[in-house]
Protein backbone atom coordinates (compact mmCIF):
# COMPACT_ATOMS: atom_id res chain seq x y z
CA UNK A 1 0.00 0.00 0.00
CA UNK A 2 3.00 2.07 1.32
CA UNK A 3 4.77 1.41 -2.33
CA UNK A 4 2.04 2.94 -4.57
CA UNK A 5 1.47 6.25 -2.82
CA UNK A 6 4.98 6.68 -3.31
CA UNK A 7 4.79 5.79 -6.66
CA UNK A 8 1.96 8.35 -7.52
CA UNK A 9 3.59 10.64 -5.82
CA UNK A 10 6.94 10.36 -8.07
CA UNK A 11 4.70 10.15 -11.03
CA UNK A 12 2.93 13.61 -10.06
CA UNK A 13 6.58 15.28 -9.07
CA UNK A 14 7.62 14.21 -12.88
CA UNK A 15 4.73 15.51 -14.57
CA UNK A 16 5.17 18.75 -12.98
CA UNK A 17 8.90 19.25 -13.65
CA UNK A 18 8.69 18.33 -16.88
CA UNK A 19 7.23 21.54 -18.60
CA UNK A 20 10.05 23.68 -16.60
CA UNK A 21 12.54 20.99 -18.37
CA UNK A 22 11.18 21.05 -21.57
CA UNK A 23 11.25 25.30 -21.08
CA UNK A 24 14.80 25.32 -20.26
CA UNK A 25 16.10 23.14 -23.06
CA UNK A 26 16.14 24.93 -26.77
CA UNK A 27 17.13 22.87 -30.39
CA UNK A 28 17.33 24.48 -33.26
CA UNK A 29 16.22 22.33 -36.57
CA UNK A 30 17.67 24.08 -38.74
CA UNK A 31 21.21 24.07 -40.24
CA UNK A 32 23.29 27.52 -41.12
CA UNK A 33 25.85 27.80 -44.09
CA UNK A 34 29.68 28.90 -42.85
CA UNK A 35 29.81 32.99 -43.62
CA UNK A 36 31.84 34.15 -45.59
CA UNK A 37 33.16 37.39 -44.51
CA UNK A 38 35.13 38.20 -41.67
CA UNK A 39 32.49 40.61 -40.00
CA UNK A 40 30.09 37.82 -40.94
CA UNK A 41 32.97 35.58 -38.88
CA UNK A 42 32.10 37.86 -35.56
CA UNK A 43 30.14 36.38 -32.69
CA UNK A 44 26.60 37.34 -32.71
CA UNK A 45 25.53 39.36 -29.76
CA UNK A 46 23.52 37.23 -27.18
CA UNK A 47 20.16 38.24 -26.17
CA UNK A 48 19.92 38.33 -22.27
CA UNK A 49 18.00 35.44 -20.47
CA UNK A 50 17.12 37.04 -17.89
CA UNK A 51 14.92 40.02 -17.24
CA UNK A 52 16.11 43.26 -18.00
CA UNK A 53 16.25 46.16 -15.08
CA UNK A 54 16.46 49.51 -15.62
CA UNK A 55 19.86 51.15 -16.43
CA UNK A 56 21.56 54.17 -14.40
CA UNK A 57 22.20 56.83 -16.89
CA UNK A 58 25.83 57.51 -17.42
CA UNK A 59 26.72 60.98 -18.50
CA UNK A 60 29.85 62.27 -19.92
CA UNK A 61 29.10 65.81 -18.08
CA UNK A 62 32.52 66.90 -16.17
CA UNK A 63 31.16 66.99 -11.86
CA UNK A 64 32.27 70.47 -11.59
CA UNK A 65 29.52 71.14 -14.22
CA UNK A 66 27.06 69.26 -13.08
CA UNK A 67 26.61 69.44 -9.55
CA UNK A 68 25.71 73.37 -9.21
CA UNK A 69 23.20 72.86 -11.77
CA UNK A 70 21.48 69.77 -10.22
CA UNK A 71 21.62 71.81 -6.95
CA UNK A 72 20.48 74.94 -8.57
CA UNK A 73 17.30 72.23 -10.58
CA UNK A 74 16.54 70.96 -7.42
CA UNK A 75 15.80 74.05 -5.08
CA UNK A 76 13.73 75.61 -8.45
CA UNK A 77 11.55 72.07 -8.89
CA UNK A 78 11.19 71.46 -4.72
CA UNK A 79 12.37 67.90 -5.74
CA UNK A 80 15.27 65.84 -4.11
CA UNK A 81 18.36 65.74 -5.88
CA UNK A 82 18.71 61.91 -6.48
CA UNK A 83 16.19 62.12 -9.33
CA UNK A 84 17.71 64.75 -11.23
CA UNK A 85 20.55 63.83 -14.31
CA UNK A 86 22.79 65.86 -15.91
CA UNK A 87 22.28 64.08 -19.58
CA UNK A 88 25.00 66.58 -22.06
CA UNK A 89 26.33 69.73 -22.23
CA UNK A 90 27.51 72.04 -24.57
CA UNK A 91 29.18 75.87 -24.67
CA UNK A 92 26.82 78.30 -25.36
CA UNK A 93 27.86 81.62 -25.78
CA UNK A 94 29.46 84.06 -23.87
CA UNK A 95 31.75 81.85 -22.31
CA UNK A 96 28.83 80.09 -20.62
CA UNK A 97 28.40 76.16 -20.64
CA UNK A 98 24.76 74.71 -20.67
CA UNK A 99 23.91 71.68 -19.17
CA UNK A 100 21.36 69.56 -20.23
CA UNK A 101 19.42 67.56 -17.35
CA UNK A 102 16.59 65.34 -16.92
CA UNK A 103 14.85 66.21 -13.57
CA UNK A 104 12.15 63.73 -12.80
CA UNK A 105 9.77 63.20 -15.85
CA UNK A 106 10.83 66.87 -17.21
CA UNK A 107 13.91 68.19 -19.21
CA UNK A 108 15.49 71.06 -18.50
CA UNK A 109 18.35 73.24 -19.71
CA UNK A 110 21.35 75.21 -17.10
CA UNK A 111 23.02 77.71 -17.95
CA UNK A 112 26.47 78.12 -15.69
CA UNK A 113 28.79 80.54 -16.20
CA UNK A 114 32.45 80.31 -16.44
CA UNK A 115 33.85 80.59 -12.83
CA UNK A 116 31.24 77.80 -12.02
CA UNK A 117 28.03 79.85 -11.33
CA UNK A 118 24.57 79.11 -12.16
CA UNK A 119 22.86 81.84 -14.43
CA UNK A 120 19.50 79.93 -14.72
CA UNK A 121 17.75 76.88 -15.13
CA UNK A 122 14.75 76.83 -17.95
CA UNK A 123 12.16 74.12 -17.96
CA UNK A 124 12.24 72.87 -21.48
CA UNK A 125 9.34 70.24 -21.67
CA UNK A 126 6.58 71.18 -23.76
CA UNK A 127 3.70 72.66 -20.92
CA UNK A 128 0.51 70.62 -20.92
CA UNK A 129 -2.83 71.68 -21.04
CA UNK A 130 -3.19 71.24 -17.28
CA UNK A 131 -0.10 73.07 -16.81
CA UNK A 132 -0.97 76.27 -19.06
CA UNK A 133 -4.45 76.29 -17.60
CA UNK A 134 -3.13 76.08 -13.85
CA UNK A 135 -0.37 79.07 -14.80
CA UNK A 136 -3.23 81.18 -16.22
CA UNK A 137 -5.18 80.69 -13.29
CA UNK A 138 -2.34 81.55 -10.80
CA UNK A 139 -1.37 84.67 -13.32
CA UNK A 140 -4.85 86.03 -12.79
CA UNK A 141 -5.10 85.43 -9.24
CA UNK A 142 -1.81 87.30 -8.65
CA UNK A 143 -3.24 90.03 -10.54
CA UNK A 144 -6.95 90.57 -9.00
CA UNK A 145 -5.50 91.09 -5.45
CA UNK A 146 -3.21 93.93 -7.45
CA UNK A 147 -6.53 95.28 -8.54
CA UNK A 148 -8.59 95.43 -5.51
CA UNK A 149 -6.17 97.72 -3.63
CA UNK A 150 -6.59 100.55 -6.84
CA UNK A 151 -10.67 100.45 -6.88
CA UNK A 152 -10.14 100.74 -2.71
CA UNK A 153 -8.01 103.94 -3.63
CA UNK A 154 -10.29 105.43 -6.10
CA UNK A 155 -13.63 105.51 -3.83
CA UNK A 156 -11.93 106.84 -0.87
CA UNK A 157 -10.83 109.82 -3.45
CA UNK A 158 -14.76 109.91 -4.38
CA UNK A 159 -15.56 110.01 -0.71
CA UNK A 160 -13.23 112.81 -0.23
CA UNK A 161 -14.28 115.02 -2.62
Amino acid sequence: MRTSTGNAKRLVLLAMFAPLVAACTTTSGTTTTAPTTAAAQAPAPVAAQLPSFPQLVRSNVAPELANPCITAAANRYFIPERVITAVDSRSGGGGNTDVILKVDSRDARCTISANGTVRSVVDTSPMSADQRAANEAAAKAASAPAAAPAKKAAAKQKKAS
